[in-house]
């Protein structure tokens, strides 16, 4: 019994650790590296010795701060708009020149006049306009446009011929007969030797005129009314034979193209 007893009795408690007879735990190499260059608390200062004109300064940096990041989206914003005021003002012109087409010169006029607004180096959007104005027998305004287009594009050929073909109309034959020349250096267009043909005539330069004529005819083959113009031309210099084969070829392609 007292055999059993003895194996049913809990072990004897096992006395605590001394932490004074621990042996001592050295830290690793890393853990010494860490503690000596493992940076300090940082240690919060009481709000009460943080003086009025620390806050003060505080604010106002925040305060700058934010306001250089509102001004860097503000004018980041703005470049992009001023970015894509070509690409906008394409768009609107395009409407314009499908109004043109459709005879509206006044809703022409108006989308130009968009146009340029939000692009004013826009020299086709001034041109355009000069020539819907013109249609509209505003012919001053036209001028200015034309004027203001050759400005912002010296090379724009049509815009030389546009105003050429007002001077010419006003009987201003010698500023009519430059703005044509320089259009004919900039692009041989058949119109631009049309008009000045025309200029040499009004002068009695029949010869030169001539010239013109078949440079004209040259650009453009199917224009009936150059042959006309160099039939009189031919007429005038008593070319008779050949003033009535332009006549011919004229009433063919009248035929041919009713619309010209």
């Amino acid at each position: 019994m007292k055999r059993f007893w003895n194996s049913l009795k809990p072990p004897p408690a096992v006395p605590g650790r001394n932490p004074e007879r621990e042996p001592a735990m050295h830290p690793s190499g890393l853990q010494r590296l860490w503690n000596a260059i493992k940076p300090p608390p940082p240690v919060e200062l009481p709000s009460e010795t943080i003086s009025p004109e620390m806050r003060l300064r505080r604010r106002r940096l925040l305060q700058g701060a934010a306001a250089l990041v509102v001004m860097g989206g503000l004018a980041w914003g703005v470049h992009q708009y001023i970015a894509s005021a070509p690409m906008r003002s394409e768009k609107v012109f395009q409407e314009g020149m499908q109004l043109m087409g459709a005879g509206d010169f006044k809703g022409a006029d108006e989308r130009f006049t968009e146009a340029v607004s939000i692009w004013p180096r826009q020299a086709a959007g001034y041109l355009q306009r000069g020539l819907a104005r013109r249609s509209m027998n505003q012919v001053d305004a036209a001028v200015a446009d034309f004027e203001r287009a050759i400005g912002e594009d010296s090379n724009l050929g049509p815009a030389h011929t546009a105003l050429g073909k007002i001077y010419r109309e006003r009987g201003d034959l010698t500023r009519a007969m430059n703005e044509f020349t320089v259009a004919i250096g900039l692009n041989a267009d058949a119109d631009a030797f049309y008009q000045r043909g025309q200029v040499h005539e009004s002068l009695g330069q029949h010869e030169q005129a001539i010239q013109d004529y078949d440079a004209a005819i040259h650009e453009q083959t199917d224009a009936p009314y150059v042959y006309r113009a160099r039939a009189m031309a031919r007429d005038a210099m008593g070319d008779h034979d050949d003033a009535e084969k332009d006549r011919r070829t004229a009433d063919h392609l009248e035929i041919q193209y009713p619309q010209r």
